[in-house]
Protein backbone atom coordinates (compact mmCIF):
# COMPACT_ATOMS: atom_id res chain seq x y z
CA UNK A 1 0.00 0.00 0.00
CA UNK A 2 2.61 2.95 0.95
CA UNK A 3 4.93 1.92 -2.04
CA UNK A 4 1.67 2.13 -4.57
CA UNK A 5 1.33 5.68 -2.47
CA UNK A 6 4.92 6.02 -3.34
CA UNK A 7 4.66 5.79 -7.02
CA UNK A 8 1.63 7.25 -7.29
CA UNK A 9 3.21 10.38 -5.91
CA UNK A 10 6.16 10.36 -7.60
CA UNK A 11 4.21 9.92 -11.07
CA UNK A 12 2.47 13.26 -9.74
CA UNK A 13 5.92 15.25 -8.88
CA UNK A 14 7.19 13.86 -12.32
CA UNK A 15 3.92 15.10 -14.04
CA UNK A 16 4.08 18.43 -12.50
CA UNK A 17 7.46 18.50 -13.16
CA UNK A 18 7.19 18.28 -17.13
CA UNK A 19 3.93 20.65 -17.07
CA UNK A 20 6.15 23.52 -15.84
CA UNK A 21 8.84 22.48 -18.31
CA UNK A 22 6.56 22.76 -20.99
CA UNK A 23 4.68 26.24 -20.21
CA UNK A 24 8.32 28.08 -18.91
CA UNK A 25 9.11 26.68 -22.71
CA UNK A 26 6.04 28.03 -24.14
CA UNK A 27 6.30 31.20 -22.23
CA UNK A 28 9.92 31.80 -23.55
CA UNK A 29 8.76 31.42 -26.99
CA UNK A 30 5.93 34.02 -26.63
CA UNK A 31 8.34 36.31 -25.06
CA UNK A 32 10.61 36.37 -27.48
CA UNK A 33 7.92 36.79 -29.89
CA UNK A 34 6.67 39.96 -28.35
CA UNK A 35 10.34 41.41 -28.23
CA UNK A 36 10.73 40.72 -31.89
CA UNK A 37 7.55 42.87 -32.34
CA UNK A 38 8.63 45.59 -29.95
CA UNK A 39 12.23 45.62 -31.59
CA UNK A 40 10.78 46.40 -34.66
CA UNK A 41 8.11 48.28 -33.85
CA UNK A 42 10.55 50.31 -32.01
CA UNK A 43 13.13 50.61 -35.04
CA UNK A 44 10.57 51.61 -37.61
CA UNK A 45 8.05 53.81 -35.42
CA UNK A 46 9.96 55.33 -32.40
CA UNK A 47 13.19 55.86 -34.06
CA UNK A 48 11.91 56.67 -37.30
CA UNK A 49 10.00 59.44 -35.79
CA UNK A 50 12.69 60.49 -33.40
CA UNK A 51 14.86 60.83 -36.59
CA UNK A 52 11.77 62.30 -38.46
CA UNK A 53 11.64 64.88 -36.03
CA UNK A 54 15.15 65.92 -36.26
CA UNK A 55 16.06 64.48 -39.69
CA UNK A 56 19.98 64.56 -41.20
CA UNK A 57 20.73 68.14 -41.83
CA UNK A 58 20.96 69.37 -45.52
CA UNK A 59 24.47 70.61 -44.57
CA UNK A 60 26.77 70.98 -41.81
CA UNK A 61 28.08 74.84 -40.99
CA UNK A 62 32.11 74.77 -41.27
CA UNK A 63 34.45 77.22 -42.48
CA UNK A 64 37.21 76.68 -44.25
CA UNK A 65 38.76 77.09 -47.53
CA UNK A 66 39.45 73.92 -50.88
CA UNK A 67 41.62 74.13 -53.74
CA UNK A 68 41.22 72.38 -57.27
CA UNK A 69 43.36 71.20 -59.63
CA UNK A 70 40.79 71.31 -62.27
CA UNK A 71 37.99 74.45 -63.84
CA UNK A 72 34.98 74.62 -62.12
CA UNK A 73 31.68 76.48 -63.16
CA UNK A 74 30.15 77.89 -60.78
CA UNK A 75 25.89 78.84 -60.41
CA UNK A 76 26.47 81.90 -61.48
CA UNK A 77 28.40 80.65 -64.61
CA UNK A 78 31.20 82.13 -64.18
CA UNK A 79 34.46 79.60 -64.90
CA UNK A 80 36.79 79.78 -62.02
CA UNK A 81 40.35 78.22 -63.29
CA UNK A 82 42.32 75.53 -61.66
CA UNK A 83 43.96 76.76 -58.37
CA UNK A 84 41.36 79.56 -57.20
CA UNK A 85 41.15 79.44 -53.32
CA UNK A 86 37.26 79.14 -52.73
CA UNK A 87 35.59 79.65 -49.43
CA UNK A 88 34.16 76.66 -47.72
CA UNK A 89 31.20 77.66 -45.64
CA UNK A 90 29.09 73.90 -45.67
CA UNK A 91 29.48 70.46 -46.17
CA UNK A 92 26.05 68.29 -46.82
CA UNK A 93 25.27 64.24 -45.92
CA UNK A 94 26.44 63.19 -49.52
CA UNK A 95 30.05 64.16 -48.67
CA UNK A 96 29.94 67.39 -50.91
CA UNK A 97 31.14 70.70 -50.83
CA UNK A 98 29.32 73.76 -50.16
CA UNK A 99 31.27 76.66 -51.75
CA UNK A 100 31.29 80.85 -52.40
CA UNK A 101 34.11 82.36 -54.90
CA UNK A 102 36.29 85.11 -52.77
CA UNK A 103 33.18 87.54 -54.37
CA UNK A 104 30.89 85.79 -51.94
CA UNK A 105 28.69 84.46 -55.24
CA UNK A 106 28.00 80.48 -54.60
CA UNK A 107 29.69 78.23 -56.46
CA UNK A 108 28.04 75.03 -55.29
CA UNK A 109 25.42 74.51 -52.63
CA UNK A 110 23.68 71.89 -51.04
CA UNK A 111 22.70 70.49 -54.25
CA UNK A 112 25.68 70.78 -56.25
CA UNK A 113 28.37 67.87 -56.62
CA UNK A 114 31.95 68.91 -55.54
CA UNK A 115 33.20 66.25 -53.93
CA UNK A 116 35.18 66.72 -50.74
CA UNK A 117 37.86 64.15 -52.24
CA UNK A 118 37.96 66.61 -55.38
CA UNK A 119 39.83 68.65 -53.27
CA UNK A 120 43.84 69.21 -53.05
CA UNK A 121 43.43 69.67 -49.34
CA UNK A 122 40.99 66.90 -49.41
CA UNK A 123 42.68 64.72 -46.46
CA UNK A 124 42.38 67.87 -44.29
CA UNK A 125 38.65 68.66 -45.12
CA UNK A 126 37.00 64.67 -44.74
CA UNK A 127 38.77 65.10 -40.94
CA UNK A 128 36.49 67.68 -40.64
CA UNK A 129 33.49 66.28 -42.47
CA UNK A 130 33.72 63.11 -39.93
CA UNK A 131 33.65 65.14 -36.83
CA UNK A 132 30.40 65.94 -37.85
CA UNK A 133 29.27 62.75 -38.80
CA UNK A 134 30.53 60.44 -35.95
CA UNK A 135 28.37 62.57 -33.59
CA UNK A 136 25.12 61.84 -35.48
CA UNK A 137 26.57 57.76 -35.85
CA UNK A 138 27.04 58.25 -32.16
CA UNK A 139 23.31 59.51 -31.55
CA UNK A 140 22.15 56.89 -33.86
CA UNK A 141 23.89 54.25 -32.35
CA UNK A 142 22.08 55.14 -28.88
CA UNK A 143 18.51 55.43 -30.11
CA UNK A 144 19.12 51.54 -31.41
CA UNK A 145 20.82 50.83 -28.53
CA UNK A 146 17.29 52.21 -26.52
CA UNK A 147 15.59 50.28 -28.98
CA UNK A 148 17.69 46.62 -28.09
CA UNK A 149 17.35 47.50 -23.85
CA UNK A 150 13.33 48.11 -24.57
CA UNK A 151 12.61 45.05 -26.32
CA UNK A 152 14.49 43.09 -23.61
CA UNK A 153 12.56 44.42 -20.89
CA UNK A 154 9.85 43.94 -22.94
CA UNK A 155 10.96 40.14 -22.75
CA UNK A 156 11.07 39.65 -19.19
CA UNK A 157 7.58 41.05 -18.51
CA UNK A 158 6.25 39.19 -21.33
CA UNK A 159 7.82 36.15 -19.97
CA UNK A 160 6.22 37.09 -16.35
CA UNK A 161 3.23 37.51 -17.44
CA UNK A 162 2.55 34.24 -20.16
CA UNK A 163 4.32 32.07 -17.32
CA UNK A 164 1.30 33.23 -15.26
CA UNK A 165 -0.84 32.23 -17.65
CA UNK A 166 0.71 29.28 -18.77
CA UNK A 167 1.25 28.02 -15.07
CA UNK A 168 -2.49 28.29 -14.70
CA UNK A 169 -3.29 26.12 -17.59
CA UNK A 170 -0.72 23.86 -16.88
CA UNK A 171 -2.94 20.37 -16.76
CA UNK A 172 -4.23 22.13 -20.75
CA UNK A 173 -1.81 21.94 -23.39
CA UNK A 174 -4.54 22.36 -26.01
CA UNK A 175 -4.84 26.25 -24.45
CA UNK A 176 -1.36 26.69 -23.81
CA UNK A 177 -0.65 25.74 -27.92
CA UNK A 178 -3.51 27.87 -28.82
CA UNK A 179 -1.93 30.87 -26.81
CA UNK A 180 1.39 30.20 -28.10
CA UNK A 181 0.59 29.95 -31.45
CA UNK A 182 -1.83 32.79 -31.71
CA UNK A 183 1.06 35.31 -30.15
CA UNK A 184 3.77 34.45 -32.00
CA UNK A 185 2.09 34.75 -35.19
CA UNK A 186 0.37 38.30 -34.18
CA UNK A 187 3.88 38.89 -33.57
CA UNK A 188 5.73 38.04 -36.67
CA UNK A 189 2.81 39.53 -38.48
CA UNK A 190 3.02 43.07 -36.57
CA UNK A 191 6.61 43.13 -37.19
CA UNK A 192 6.79 42.58 -40.62
CA UNK A 193 3.59 44.81 -40.91
CA UNK A 194 5.39 47.50 -39.36
CA UNK A 195 8.67 47.11 -41.59
CA UNK A 196 7.36 47.64 -44.90
CA UNK A 197 6.89 51.52 -44.40
CA UNK A 198 10.60 51.67 -45.71
CA UNK A 199 9.62 53.45 -49.08
CA UNK A 200 9.66 51.58 -52.35
CA UNK A 201 11.47 53.49 -54.91
CA UNK A 202 9.69 52.38 -58.28
CA UNK A 203 11.35 52.80 -61.60
CA UNK A 204 14.15 55.39 -60.65
CA UNK A 205 15.82 55.78 -64.38
CA UNK A 206 18.97 57.75 -65.12
CA UNK A 207 19.16 59.50 -68.93
CA UNK A 208 23.29 60.68 -69.77
CA UNK A 209 23.80 63.20 -71.83
CA UNK A 210 27.54 64.05 -72.55
CA UNK A 211 28.71 66.62 -75.02
CA UNK A 212 30.59 63.88 -77.08
CA UNK A 213 30.98 60.30 -76.90
CA UNK A 214 32.06 59.32 -72.79
CA UNK A 215 32.80 56.96 -70.87
CA UNK A 216 30.78 57.42 -67.74
CA UNK A 217 30.73 55.87 -64.00
CA UNK A 218 27.77 55.85 -62.77
CA UNK A 219 27.02 54.75 -58.83
CA UNK A 220 24.49 55.00 -56.30
CA UNK A 221 24.43 55.72 -52.89
CA UNK A 222 21.56 54.69 -51.00
CA UNK A 223 20.39 54.53 -47.61
CA UNK A 224 18.14 51.51 -48.14
CA UNK A 225 19.43 49.05 -50.24
CA UNK A 226 18.96 47.42 -53.67
CA UNK A 227 16.29 45.09 -55.18
CA UNK A 228 16.34 45.69 -59.22
CA UNK A 229 18.46 47.00 -61.68
CA UNK A 230 19.04 47.22 -65.57
CA UNK A 231 21.76 46.72 -66.82
CA UNK A 232 23.69 44.76 -63.98
CA UNK A 233 24.40 46.90 -61.31
CA UNK A 234 27.96 46.22 -59.27
CA UNK A 235 27.81 47.30 -56.01
CA UNK A 236 31.42 47.67 -56.03
CA UNK A 237 31.88 48.69 -59.18
CA UNK A 238 28.93 50.22 -60.13
CA UNK A 239 27.85 51.39 -64.05
CA UNK A 240 30.44 51.57 -66.26
CA UNK A 241 29.22 52.56 -69.70
CA UNK A 242 29.89 54.86 -72.78
CA UNK A 243 27.35 57.49 -73.34
CA UNK A 244 26.52 60.03 -76.69
CA UNK A 245 25.15 63.06 -76.61
CA UNK A 246 21.83 61.97 -78.13
CA UNK A 247 21.28 59.60 -74.55
CA UNK A 248 22.43 55.79 -75.95
CA UNK A 249 24.15 53.92 -73.29
CA UNK A 250 26.19 51.08 -74.24
CA UNK A 251 27.77 48.52 -71.90
CA UNK A 252 31.04 46.91 -72.24
CA UNK A 253 29.27 43.90 -73.82
CA UNK A 254 27.67 46.53 -76.81
CA UNK A 255 24.44 46.71 -75.88
CA UNK A 256 22.37 49.66 -76.07
CA UNK A 257 19.94 51.23 -73.62
CA UNK A 258 17.98 54.53 -73.28
CA UNK A 259 18.74 54.69 -69.42
CA UNK A 260 19.94 52.99 -66.21
CA UNK A 261 17.24 51.47 -64.53
CA UNK A 262 17.03 50.55 -60.72
CA UNK A 263 14.17 49.77 -58.07
CA UNK A 264 15.21 49.95 -54.27
CA UNK A 265 13.99 50.22 -50.63
CA UNK A 266 14.97 53.83 -49.32
CA UNK A 267 14.31 54.93 -46.11
CA UNK A 268 13.15 58.08 -47.58
CA UNK A 269 11.30 60.99 -45.17
CA UNK A 270 8.92 63.10 -46.86
CA UNK A 271 7.83 66.44 -46.52
CA UNK A 272 4.22 66.92 -46.87
CA UNK A 273 3.52 70.56 -46.03
CA UNK A 274 3.08 71.35 -49.87
CA UNK A 275 2.09 69.71 -52.77
CA UNK A 276 -1.09 69.65 -55.10
CA UNK A 277 -4.50 67.55 -54.63
CA UNK A 278 -5.37 66.56 -58.51
CA UNK A 279 -8.41 64.60 -59.58
CA UNK A 280 -7.62 61.25 -61.26
CA UNK A 281 -8.53 61.93 -64.63
CA UNK A 282 -6.95 65.39 -64.56
CA UNK A 283 -3.42 63.58 -63.75
CA UNK A 284 -2.25 63.07 -66.84
CA UNK A 285 -2.41 66.81 -68.05
CA UNK A 286 -0.77 67.62 -64.38
CA UNK A 287 1.97 65.56 -64.80
CA UNK A 288 2.36 66.93 -68.21
CA UNK A 289 2.70 70.72 -67.61
CA UNK A 290 3.88 69.58 -63.86
CA UNK A 291 7.26 67.82 -65.67
CA UNK A 292 7.96 70.52 -68.25
CA UNK A 293 8.39 73.14 -65.02
CA UNK A 294 10.80 70.22 -63.99
CA UNK A 295 13.12 70.34 -66.67
CA UNK A 296 12.22 67.14 -68.38
CA UNK A 297 12.07 66.74 -72.22
CA UNK A 298 8.76 65.31 -73.94
CA UNK A 299 10.77 62.04 -74.34
CA UNK A 300 11.42 61.94 -70.48
CA UNK A 301 8.15 62.92 -69.28
CA UNK A 302 6.44 60.45 -71.69
CA UNK A 303 7.76 57.23 -70.01
CA UNK A 304 7.52 58.56 -67.03
CA UNK A 305 3.51 59.75 -67.55
CA UNK A 306 3.44 55.91 -69.06
CA UNK A 307 4.83 54.26 -66.42
CA UNK A 308 3.30 56.28 -63.32
CA UNK A 309 -0.63 57.37 -65.51
CA UNK A 310 -2.20 53.64 -65.00
CA UNK A 311 -1.69 53.67 -61.20
CA UNK A 312 -3.11 56.96 -60.99
CA UNK A 313 -5.77 57.46 -63.16
CA UNK A 314 -8.53 55.80 -61.54
CA UNK A 315 -8.51 57.25 -58.36
CA UNK A 316 -10.60 60.14 -57.15
CA UNK A 317 -8.30 62.57 -56.40
CA UNK A 318 -4.19 62.23 -56.33
CA UNK A 319 -2.23 63.84 -53.57
CA UNK A 320 1.24 64.26 -55.38
CA UNK A 321 4.65 66.47 -54.36
CA UNK A 322 8.06 66.20 -55.98
CA UNK A 323 10.41 65.65 -53.34
CA UNK A 324 13.68 66.21 -54.76
CA UNK A 325 15.52 67.17 -51.28
CA UNK A 326 14.38 64.60 -49.39
CA UNK A 327 15.00 62.40 -51.67
CA UNK A 328 19.00 63.30 -52.92
CA UNK A 329 19.38 62.90 -49.09
CA UNK A 330 18.89 58.97 -48.74
CA UNK A 331 19.92 58.20 -52.85
CA UNK A 332 22.84 59.97 -53.93
CA UNK A 333 24.61 59.56 -57.56
CA UNK A 334 28.29 59.69 -57.75
CA UNK A 335 29.02 60.60 -61.42
CA UNK A 336 32.66 60.30 -63.10
CA UNK A 337 32.99 62.74 -64.77
CA UNK A 338 31.43 64.86 -63.03
CA UNK A 339 28.11 66.53 -65.05
CA UNK A 340 27.35 70.29 -65.25
CA UNK A 341 24.40 69.67 -65.16
CA UNK A 342 22.13 67.20 -63.10
CA UNK A 343 18.03 67.44 -62.49
CA UNK A 344 16.11 64.71 -60.43
CA UNK A 345 12.35 64.34 -60.26
CA UNK A 346 11.30 61.96 -57.58
CA UNK A 347 7.57 61.96 -57.13
CA UNK A 348 5.58 60.73 -54.29
CA UNK A 349 2.00 60.50 -54.24
CA UNK A 350 -0.98 58.76 -52.38
CA UNK A 351 -4.66 58.50 -53.69
CA UNK A 352 -7.83 59.77 -51.32
CA UNK A 353 -11.16 60.02 -51.65
CA UNK A 354 -11.24 64.01 -51.00
CA UNK A 355 -10.08 67.17 -52.03
CA UNK A 356 -7.15 67.96 -49.79
CA UNK A 357 -6.48 71.62 -49.61
CA UNK A 358 -2.57 72.19 -50.09
CA UNK A 359 -0.28 74.77 -50.68
CA UNK A 360 1.15 74.50 -53.85
CA UNK A 361 4.64 73.81 -54.57
CA UNK A 362 6.92 76.01 -56.59
CA UNK A 363 8.55 73.28 -59.26
CA UNK A 364 10.43 76.25 -61.16
CA UNK A 365 12.58 76.02 -58.38
CA UNK A 366 13.11 72.69 -57.71
CA UNK A 367 15.93 72.10 -60.70
CA UNK A 368 17.97 74.05 -63.32
CA UNK A 369 16.10 76.42 -65.50
CA UNK A 370 18.44 75.07 -68.33
CA UNK A 371 20.88 72.41 -69.36
CA UNK A 372 24.06 72.95 -69.72
CA UNK A 373 27.20 70.64 -70.73
CA UNK A 374 27.20 67.14 -69.41
CA UNK A 375 23.82 66.85 -68.28
CA UNK A 376 22.23 63.60 -66.48
CA UNK A 377 18.53 63.31 -65.69
CA UNK A 378 16.97 60.95 -63.43
CA UNK A 379 13.17 60.42 -62.52
CA UNK A 380 11.34 58.09 -60.14
CA UNK A 381 9.12 57.88 -57.42
CA UNK A 382 7.16 56.06 -54.46
CA UNK A 383 3.58 55.40 -53.74
CA UNK A 384 3.37 56.91 -50.28
CA UNK A 385 2.35 54.87 -47.13
CA UNK A 386 1.01 56.78 -44.33
CA UNK A 387 2.84 55.25 -41.16
CA UNK A 388 1.46 53.25 -38.03
CA UNK A 389 -0.40 55.27 -35.73
CA UNK A 390 0.39 59.20 -37.70
CA UNK A 391 -2.16 61.24 -37.10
Amino acid sequence: MGKNDENSTEGKTAKEKSLRITAIAISLIEAVAVAVFVGMFGYNVFVSYIRMAAPQPLSYDYQGEAVFDFNITGEDGVEYPAGTVFEVYGFTPRNTLMLKSGSGSVVSNTHSRIDICQAKNGDELLQAYEQFTSTETAEHFRQDITVVVVAAIACVIAYCIFAYINNRWSGEKKKQVILCVVIVALSVFNSLFIHRYMSKARAPVIYLYPEQKTEVNVKLVLNGKLTTTYPLYDNDLGWNVTATPEGIITDSKGREYSYLFWEGDIAITPDLSSGFCIKGEDTAAFLEKSLKQLGLTDIEADAFIMYWLPLMEESKYNVITFQTAAYEDVSGLKIDPKPDTVIRVNMLWYPVNTYVDMKPQDLEAINPSERKGFTVVEWGGEKYRKPVFQN
